[in-house]
């Protein structure tokens, strides 16, 4: 996996990357004063609904076949998915094997990190590593990738009240879903196709800037909503949703897969189920691992699939522990393929004043 162009050689080694955000949140303990009651919380409601143990109890009878296949394909989705993200970028010359090095690198630091300060990676590393503009990675990977997701999500959810018919009792929760992911779609669209004038005085939404800042800020500006460009036209919009389908559609397989190897016949309606479930509460971040709120969130959607609670709490637990187990395996293996030791993620300091990522795309 090439992890830098042979320009850069090592001078984005010295550089801090979640330092910034680390220090953040030892400054403001207040966020872990409201993460704590969170997580009391919910593992009360994790004792109370996930039979933990006997979940743990039936972790001996997995077949093993199924587990490689689920996590090859599961590698696939992530695969998918970093292919997206480099059409996201609209940067053809971005390799996309480090791409995928830093999204595998990036799931792993979400998994460690408070509040999901492992996304930082994907906006620090492509810029240090493959020089591109940082606030065009800001809009592409926390504004793009998640309405694109939304869509996908809205799409396979009417799939699975469709193939999977006692669902439809859910249908006016998924009409609401996806009358808000769809407003939020048209009014991110409005807004990738706003340009910013080279002349920043002529911007209504830079005006309110001190005039020395507003050169900066129509540069950022214009890299942001270029970050957004996939939003443009029906084409580019069909061609992402597209790719993002088949990418959750690879998930989706691998949650069908997990329901096989812990002996669960699950059909093709159940998994999106599963699958949609597992992903939104993974999004959120509650606790380290996302250790509660996973198997919570899982366990209660088997059972509304009519599923039993002892055998969901063998899903969510076992499908769980495999997954964290490959998240931390390819996350690892990624980082040493990008040459990232966990001190360069972490290490404070001041970075040497070097050249930096470039504005505008090549």
């Amino acid at each position: 996996m090439a992890s830098r162009g042979p320009s850069e050689g090592h001078e984005w080694r010295d550089r801090p990357i979640l330092i910034p955000v680390l220090s953040y949140i030892g400054r403001h303990r207040r966020l872990f004063a409201i993460q704590a009651p969170v997580a009391a919380v919910l593992l009360a409601v994790l004792i109370w609904r996930v039979d933990v143990l006997e979940g743990l109890r039936n972790l001996p009878d997995v077949r093993p076949g199924w587990i490689l296949a689920g996590m090859v394909t599961f590698t696939l989705s992530k695969a998918i998915h970093a292919y997206r993200w480099r059409v996201f970028l609209q940067h053809r010359e971005a390799p996309l094997a480090p791409l995928l090095g830093i999204f595998l690198a990036s799931n792993l630091a979400n998994a460690l990190i408070p509040f999901r300060a492992g996304d930082l990676l994907r906006i620090e590393l492509p810029s240090r590593l493959l020089k591109l503009p940082r606030a065009e990675l800001v809009s592409s990977v926390l504004i793009v990738e998640t309405i694109f997701d939304g869509l996908a999500f809205v799409l396979l959810l009417l799939a699975a009240v469709a193939l999977f018919g006692d669902l439809v009792v859910a249908l006016p929760a998924v009409v609401f879903f996806a009358v808000l992911v769809v407003l939020v779609f048209l009014g991110l669209s409005w807004l990738a196709r706003l340009g910013v004038p080279e002349d920043p005085e002529g911007s209504a939404l830079l005006r309110w800037l001190p005039e020395r800042w507003r050169g900066r800020g129509a540069r950022f500006t214009r890299q942001f909503i270029e970050g957004m460009s996939s939003l443009r036209d029906l084409r580019r919009i069909a061609g992402a949703l597209v790719v993002s389908i088949v990418a959750w559609l690879a998930e989706v397989g691998v949650y069908w897969m997990l329901g096989r190897a812990f002996g669960f016949e699950l059909d093709a309606g159940e998994a999106i189920v599963l699958m949609i479930a597992a992903n939104l509460i993974v999004s959120l971040p509650l606790t380290p691992w996302d250790v509660g709120p996973y198997e919570i969130a899982v366990t209660e959607a088997f059972v509304l699939l009519g599923g039993d609670r002892v055998d969901a709490s063998t899903y969510a637990v076992g499908s769980h522990l495999v997954l964290l187990v490959w998240i931390t395996i390819s996350g690892a293996v990624a980082m040493l393929a990008l040459s990232l030791r966990p001190g360069e993620v972490l290490r404070s300091g001041r970075p040497p004043s070097d050249e930096p990522p470039r504005d505008e795309p090549d």
